[in-house]
């Protein structure tokens, strides 16, 4: 009984999970009106050549768009990815980050963990969830969007990593913009990296070591998309 409240409950938040144009979602969006509405027109555009193009993959990719910055979602082969990138890049948008899951099993199924995850983000104190979109693959979250702040974006991870069936949690959520404003300064605000390459997981970082001081000190590591 209470895996079929779940499922019911999903089935009346889908109209949010995934689309912050409601009329809650609009008033709540930290983006302006004419910006919102660049970004559905962009992400329905680039969906709808997906589907029309007899591209098999299209139906299992889901795409987004905040100010201009293209993600692509889902599941599909490896010799499909890159006619998935081809097809989104010619509505010349301002970027396209894909996020590509690799085949996978979980004792939870998406449709189960999605709805918990949506419950806990629209229970979590300090949050506002309607500006959340998100994505489920056997455990794995991905989380995107547009939060006010820091604080909201890490109360979103943070609710996310503790959801039960929860593997990983990758976040490709973003402040707020100036109009205008070049994808790689957005990057830089929200912590991660944008660009045309799968998010790949940061690598565990050896103890530090004594060394000369005059001896040479690798490079940093620039910062990746969070996959924990």
């Amino acid at each position: 009984m209470r895996r079929l409240a779940l499922v019911l409950l999903l089935a009346a938040l889908a109209a949010l999970n995934g689309c912050a144009y409601s009329a809650y979602g609009l008033y709540d969006d930290q983006r302006l009106m004419d910006t919102i509405t660049d970004d559905k027109t962009l992400a329905t555009s680039i969906k709808t050549a997906l589907l029309d193009e007899n591209f098999s993959g299209g139906w299992s990719i889901a795409v987004y768009s905040y100010y201009g910055n293209v993600f692509l979602v889902g599941e599909v082969p490896q010799n499909m990815q890159g006619k998935a990138l081809a097809i989104a890049r010619r509505y010349k948008p301002r970027s396209v980050t894909p996020h590509w899951f690799s085949p996978a099993k979980s004792d939870t199924s998406n449709l189960y963990l999605a709805t918990s995850l949506r419950t806990d983000l629209i229970g979590a104190k300090g949050l506002s969830s309607t500006r959340i979109d998100t994505e489920v693959n056997a455990g794995r979250v991905v989380l995107l969007g547009v939060v006010k702040d820091d604080a909201e974006k890490q109360i979103a991870i943070r609710t996310a990593r503790n959801v039960k069936g929860v593997t990983s949690v990758t976040s490709y959520l973003i402040l707020p913009q100036r109009p205008g404003k070049a994808p790689a300064d957005a990057a830089k605000q929200d912590g991660t990296e944008a660009r045309d390459l799968p998010p790949s997981p940061v690598p565990a970082q050896p103890p530090a070591q004594n060394t000369p001081q005059n001896q040479a000190q690798p490079a940093a590591a620039p910062d990746k998309p969070l996959n924990t």
